[in-house]
């Protein structure tokens, strides 16, 4: 599609948080391609903080996940009289399918799907091949918009990133300063549970690693869950030896997403399982060491391991041989057993020596 100055584009994205993060790249490459167009881009409410302040985003697109009749007849109308002139659909689930219907775009561009000759004038294929260390995850929906022989090229031309206000670092900094905490030690954000069990390692194995990191000298612990698991990580922290304990700090939480990333900018690094705040700790340029599920797809989301500020380990790095004619339901159905043989012993001197990198230097 030529550049147009008065061009209206649509991108799709409902959820999830990480997943809104990352296809924000695709506002930021449309921008670059039509300077003068304006974007907006369609998602859930939940997520919205992640885009905040975004530059490359003219409007926000904001709906519920359980929209009743009514809000969808006032989105329905919005979407006709906004006349969009190209939609990128890169949720390809049956709602961003009504929104594609109901938008009437000239052209609109998505991920090849069944629905897709109904729907979509341009259709993608999802590719395993990875290009750079950008990861598959971004170079598939790089696929909505380029051609497949571009996609190296402008894969690390932009990375996500989420914007901050001074404002709400300074309300960062004053409640760690509250709480006592000491802006000279060093500050560790731990991801203690994923999205869903089959997605976090087994609560023994995370409390050995708070524990090993609480060990560490002038260090802190923060840790990153939502306030439904609160139960389950108090059974982790139950396995954490007492006099450790002074050293994490469960208390110190932000209440809104936006708080949570407020917190999360002003840590030396997060360490824990994959999720949504690895891709929002890179995106606010602070280092990761991710641990994935066994059955997650590593090349997918392993975007910018560059081992050393960012380093993602699967068990599959260290037993290959556990996976050898095993499918991904298989191993999603036997994720336990997978689970327990990712032992801390495996990845320990890697855990540490990306500790080592990242620690507040001491004072000369």
């Amino acid at each position: 599609m030529k550049p147009n100055s008065s061009m209206k584009i649509l991108v799709i994205q409902q959820k999830m948080i990480g997943d809104v993060l990352i296809s924000s790249l695709l506002c930021q490459h449309l921008k670059f391609l039509h300077p003068q167009s304006e974007i907006h881009y369609a998602i859930h409410s939940n997520t919205q903080g992640v885009v905040q302040l975004n530059p490359h985003i003219d409007r926000l697109i904001i709906s519920t996940p359980d929209k009743n009749v009514q809000q969808w007849i006032v989105l329905i109308r919005a979407l006709r009289k906004t006349q969009y002139d190209l939609v990128v659909d890169a949720y390809g689930k049956v709602e961003s399918m009504i929104i594609c219907r109901f938008a009437r775009a000239k052209a609109i561009y998505g991920h090849k799907k069944w629905f897709g000759p109904m729907i979509y004038t341009k259709t993608s294929v999802p590719s395993p091949k990875v290009y750079t260390q950008a990861g598959n995850a971004i170079e598939d929906r790089l696929r909505l918009i380029y051609p497949e022989e571009q996609i190296a090229e402008n894969a690390m031309l932009y990375r996500p990133h989420i914007h901050m206000s001074q404002e709400e670092t300074q309300w960062a900094k004053k409640l760690l300063q509250t709480k006592g905490l000491n802006t000279g030690e060093t500050l560790i954000m731990v991801s203690v549970l994923g999205s869903a069990e089959d997605k976090s390692l087994p609560k023994s194995t995370m409390a050995e690693i708070l524990s090993v990191l609480a060990q560490r000298p002038k260090t802190q612990l923060l840790l990153n869950y939502l306030p439904s698991q609160k139960t389950e990580v108090n059974r982790i922290l139950s396995l954490v030896p007492a006099a450790l304990m002074q050293k994490i700090h469960p208390e110190v939480y932000g209440k809104s997403l936006r708080q949570f990333l407020a917190l999360l900018s002003q840590v030396n690094c997060l360490i824990g399982n994959e999720g949504g705040a690895v891709n929002m700790a890179k995106a606010l340029n602070i280092p990761t060491f991710t641990l994935f599920s066994p059955w997650i797809h590593k090349a997918a989301w392993n975007s910018y391991d560059d081992r050393e500020t960012h380093v993602g380990l699967h068990l599959k790095d260290f037993k290959p041989e556990r996976f050898k004619d095993k499918t991904t339901l298989e191993i999603r159905q036997e994720f336990q057993a997978f689970y327990r043989d990712f032992k801390l012993d495996l990845f320990l001197n890697q855990m540490i020596a990306f500790c080592d990198r990242h620690q507040v230097k001491p004072q000369d």
